[in-house]
């Protein structure tokens, strides 16, 4: 099992010409999906890499009985 931190960019303030644009809405439909994309990518990676150098690198194990 993977951890992994969402990272969210500050939004800027867009102009008021710009704000209800269809293009607008497009740039962010765009800037969520490569987001989402990147992420589930960083997780395979992370995924993938053996039991022993996760745990070096600082991941819990999940084997443990929680009493």
């Amino acid at each position: 099992m993977a951890i992994a931190l969402e990272h969210r960019p500050v939004r800027r303030a867009s102009s008021t010409r710009d704000a209800g644009s269809l293009s607008h809405f497009l740039r962010e439909v765009v800037e969520r999906i490569v987001s989402a994309w990147q992420r589930r990518r960083v997780e395979r990676e992370q995924e993938s890499m053996p039991y022993d150098l996760r745990k070096d690198i600082g991941y819990r194990s999940w084997d443990k009985t929680t009493r």
